[in-house]
């Protein structure tokens, strides 16, 4: 059995057995200024997957490779876990613990980039609050089992599937839904951004689908699996790029206001 088999086995463990942690209120962070006494324009938000800590991020060298990138930003990191999904009330803290008040503490730019499950969190936020965010990273996001998918891909089209009555509040089928209202009106929300890796067989064949209803320009499908040393590199590849851009832009409209 590989690790990553073993760390599944695990959580599907503790998920049954009731030893998820609880939500609290307020959200728990962890807040990485670039600079200690100067807050930058940008907020880059990190949501976590099921596994690990919120402190993996900066131990796994993400932070630094932000901070060290072309657009300068703080980045801040809520402790996102399970029982804030399983009791429904991730979109509510966030909004409530760290979106809003990053606002009031004057950052102008708020990005939002989910890992795993943390993509579900960032696709539900832009669901009810898509004036808040300027940019979405989806990092291997985990959209569903494929067995949950299957009536999706056996319509042949998103905009042909549409669940029972009875569905229509269960996730993923909420979270599709939704997708399936983005696929109509992209230009009401801000770019979302995906990446996946091809041999992901937790994320399944979840991230393809979302790549059918985005712009070509803003999926990147490479290799890799499920493990923390592609989904950094995999964040690398894809934050990068759009940080240098940013970055440009934001010099450009400051030579010519």
């Amino acid at each position: 059995m590989t690790k990553i088999t073993c760390l599944v086995a695990v959580l599907f463990v503790c998920l049954l057995s009731g030893c998820v942690p609880s939500a609290t209120v307020p959200l728990q962070t962890l807040n990485y200024p670039l600079y200690p006494q100067q807050r930058q324009k940008t907020l880059l938000v990190l949501l976590r997957g099921i596994g690990g800590q919120a402190s993996d991020f900066k131990e796994l060298g993400l932070v630094d490779m932000i901070q060290g990138s072309a657009m300068p930003c703080d980045v801040l990191v809520p402790d996102a876990h399970y029982g804030y999904y399983r009791d429904r009330s991730v979109v509510e803290r966030l909004k409530q613990d760290v979106i809003d008040p990053a606002r009031a503490q004057g950052y102008q730019h708020i990005w939002l980039a989910g890992f795993s499950m943390g993509g579900i969190g960032c696709l539900f936020y832009l669901r009810e609050h898509p004036q808040d965010i300027e940019t979405v990273l989806l990092i291997s996001p985990f959209l569903g089992w494929d067995s949950q998918l299957e009536p999706i891909l056996a319509a042949g089209d998103l905009r042909c599937w549409q669940p029972s009555a009875d569905e229509q509040n269960d996730f993923p089928e909420l979270l599709w839904l939704w997708i399936k209202q983005y696929q109509q009106q992209p230009s009401v929300y801000p770019p979302i951004h995906l990446i996946y890796a091809a041999n992901d067989w937790i994320t399944g064949d979840g991230p393809a689908l979302l790549a059918t209803v985005l712009p070509a320009s803003r999926v990147i499908r490479d290799q890799g699996g499920h493990d923390n040393e592609t989904l950094v590199r995999l964040f690398g590849r894809l934050f990068l790029p759009l940080s240098s851009t940013a970055q440009a832009d934001e010099d450009s409209l400051r030579r010519n206001p």
